[in-house]
C-alpha cells in the first residue's frame, strides 16, 4: 500500500498545500469557480486523516464543467471519467504525484452543502472529531488491505455525524462561510 494510505496525526502543513493548489485553482479558473473549499479530514484542525487534500470547487452549471476541463488539467489533474457520483466531476493527481482530490460540485446543490456543514461541524465539535478519528483508525487497522471496506465502514458514523450536524445547523442558523479562496 502507499504511503498516502495511512490515517496520519493533523498536520498543519495540509493546510498550506490546500492554499498553494488552490491558488493555482482560482487563477486558472477565475469566475468559472464560484467558491474553492478544503474539505474533507485535511481541512479540520487537530483531525487524524489519511494525507489526500480534498478540495471542493463550486461552479454555477455542472453540466459545463467537461467544456472547461482544461482549466483544471492544465494544473496537472485528470478528469476520473469512470467516477460512478453523478453529483460531481471529480478530477484526481497524475500518477506520481502529490494526492488530491478535485470535487467539482454545482453551488447550492445538496451534495456541496452537505460536504461544507459536515466540515464546519466537525470544526466547532471536537467530541465528534475525535470519535470520527477514532473509528477511522479502528476501521484503517480492520481494512488496511480493503480500501473499498473502509470507505464503506466510515458510513455510520458519517450519517450519525451528519444528523448532529443538521440539528445543530438549525440551531445556529449555518450557512456557508465565506470561500477559502
Amino acid at each position: 500500500m502507499d504511503e498516502q494510505w495511512t490515517i496520519s496525526k493533523y498536520d498543519p502543513e495540509w493546510k498550506i498545500i490546500f492554499n498553494e493548489i488552490a491558488s493555482k485553482l482560482r487563477n486558472s479558473l477565475g469566475d468559472l469557480a464560484i467558491r474553492i473549499d478544503h474539505v474533507g479530514s485535511t481541512s479540520v484542525i487537530g483531525l487524524d486523516a489519511k494525507p489526500i487534500i480534498d478540495i471542493q470547487i463550486s461552479v454555477l452549471n455542472l453540466d459545463t464543467v467537461l467544456n472547461d476541463k482544461k482549466w483544471i488539467e492544465n494544473l496537472g489533474f485528470v478528469l476520473r471519467e469512470d467516477n460512478p457520483d453523478k453529483t460531481k466531476r471529480y478530477f484526481r493527481e497524475q500518477p506520481g504525484s502529490r494526492r488530491t482530490h478535485i470535487h467539482v460540485r454545482q453551488a447550492g446543490s445538496f451534495s456541496e452543502q452537505l460536504s461544507l456543514l459536515f466540515r464546519d461541524y466537525l470544526r466547532v465539535h471536537p467530541e465528534d472529531c475525535l470519535r470520527y478519528a477514532q473509528e477511522k483508525h479502528r476501521l484503517m487497522e480492520l481494512f488496511k488491505n480493503e480500501r473499498s471496506n473502509y470507505v464503506e465502514g466510515k458510513g455510520p458514523i458519517v450519517w450519525d455525524i451528519l444528523q448532529k450536524a443538521h440539528i445543530w445547523s438549525q440551531q445556529v442558523g449555518w450557512k456557508p462561510s465565506i470561500s477559502d479562496k
